[in-house]
């Protein structure tokens, strides 16, 4: 009988499979998957083991494929399947680096109607960078359904674009939170249409003290649609505003413990004085060589003067903080992430959201507030599988904050000496050399009669010798 049983079951998942294909090569909505062969699918215990055997849109499959991206991360393969059927409300938790725009982004695409050109899903998200990238990464993944449109919309820019390319009607918007209650206050966006609700970083989101208007949009719209929740933590006010919005037909998939940081990082730290904080940052610099990395610094002028420092001993690094344009921002974050410049200097505003990849460092040059926020800024670096390493600058006055957020995360953190005064010294004499290769020629500010000078006293010596006298030089005068 059990025989018989997998037999029929299996000629049946058979038959509804062909039938679905069917469907989609003959019908106008192809990208649709009927809701019927989903709840079918999953009766039949339809795991979703990699993408292109899912009840995904193909279309959304094909954009996956071409990305190189065949099989789901944990979060994927569990959310994904709910997401495509149920019409209730839902909550994924999943550290970060973990996929969770795929996991969310994959299955609204296919249940988007894009002949309808009215809003249908709103994305919500904490910064303007992840609205951005959010909003670029969606594009992607739908990019091969006809008549799609999906906008993301933001502060900092003109907001009379924005409201010109809603006008032309968008299926899906990525927005902070702001920037959406702007643009519904000027009843230039209706969510009378909603269908779907994301909030995505919720944590972070109420962190940045978005929780009274996410209260109004979760309030002034009407209560059809579904809202989806996904986080890297569920601190208590995340809980609350569960509780209090969300159905009591709530699905959840939870990943890993309360607060995690991505598996594959080495945690260091270094205890130091705000005297050698400067020349320790500059030796692990140097240990990491030409790896792409992220130092965090507590304040927008910490930010301006580490810049200034790391650019005057030649590093390839790049600010960014609240108070630049959008447009600076943006060139500098694209600058990173294609490898223009290999070390980004940020507040917490870069913490959060931002897939960058192969970040092999996070350095945390002043001590983050929270566990959490050492989960985010930690969490650049080994994401999707990949290994990397978070330095930690302490004082001594805070060893024991950090020990807090070690018990906390379950941390098994290394301890590093400071660099010897040899060490330091070698370090110094490098970034010397750096500096004089990088040096640009001086041009007309001396006469070549001048410059000739100069060479007839060296040129009697060897390169070897002339770089061994350069070096004894700078060490006599350290």
């Amino acid at each position: 009988k059990h025989k018989e049983a997998t037999e029929r079951n299996t000629k049946l998942g058979q038959l509804v499979i062909i039938v679905h294909f069917l469907c989609i090569f003959t019908k106008n909505k192809s990208h649709l998957i009927s809701r019927d062969t989903r709840h079918l699918l999953n009766r039949l215990n339809y795991a979703m083991k990699n993408f292109s055997t899912s009840t995904l849109s193909p279309y959304i499959i094909q954009a996956l494929q071409e990305k190189g991206i065949t099989e789901p991360t944990e979060i994927q393969a569990k959310a994904i399947p709910i997401l495509l059927e149920h019409e209730g409300d839902f909550v994924g938790r999943s550290a970060t680096g973990t996929g969770k725009t795929y996991a969310f982004g994959a299955p609204l695409l296919s249940r988007v109607d894009p002949s309808d050109g009215k809003i249908q899903a709103v994305i919500l998200v904490p910064t303007r960078e992840l609205c951005e990238q959010i909003g670029n990464e969606l594009i992607a993944l739908g990019k091969h359904i006809p008549g799609l449109k999906i906008k993301a919309i933001y502060g900092g820019v003109p907001i009379k674009n924005q409201v010109h390319e809603l006008s032309n009607g968008v299926q899906v918007l990525v927005a902070t939170p702001g920037r959406l209650m702007d643009l519904v206050g000027r009843k230039i966006v209706y969510l009378s249409m909603l269908k779907f609700l994301v909030l995505d970083e919720a944590d972070e989101m109420l962190l940045r003290g978005f929780q009274t208007d996410i209260d109004k949009i979760l309030t002034t719209s009407n209560r059809n649609y579904s809202t989806w929740l996904f986080s890297a933590t569920m601190p208590n006010e995340i809980n609350g505003l569960i509780k209090k919005y969300l159905s009591k037909t709530l699905k959840k998939v939870i990943i890993g413990k309360e607060i995690k940081t991505n598996s594959g990082i080495q945690h260091w730290a270094v205890e130091l004085n705000a005297i050698d904080k400067l020349n320790t940052l500059l030796y692990y610099l140097n240990r990491f060589g030409d790896q792409k990395g992220t130092i965090f610094c507590r304040t927008k002028s910490g930010v301006q003067k580490l810049y200034k420092q790391l650019s005057a001993n030649k590093f390839s690094c790049g600010a960014v903080h609240g108070d630049l344009p959008q447009g600076l921002r943006n060139k500098i974050m694209d600058q990173y992430r294609n490898g223009h410049i290999n070390i980004l200097i940020a507040t917490d505003i870069a913490a959060r959201g931002l897939d960058v990849d192969d970040v092999a460092f996070v350095i945390q040059y002043h001590l983050p507030d929270t566990a959490i926020a050492y989960t985010h800024r930690s969490g650049r670096t080994s994401r999707t599988g990949n290994s990397g390493t978070s330095l930690t600058f302490v004082f001594s006055e805070e060893r024991a904050d950090l020990e807090f957020i070690e018990r906390e995360l379950r941390l098994d953190m290394t301890y590093l000496p400071l660099p010897s005064f040899k060490d330091q010294t070698v370090n110094k004499a490098i970034l010397w050399g750096r500096r004089i290769a990088k040096e640009k020629p001086l041009g007309d500010l001396l006469e070549e009669t001048d410059k000739q000078a100069f060479k007839n006293e060296l040129q009697h010596l060897s390169k070897e010798e002339l770089l061994e006298k350069l070096l004894a030089t700078f060490l006599r005068d350290q």
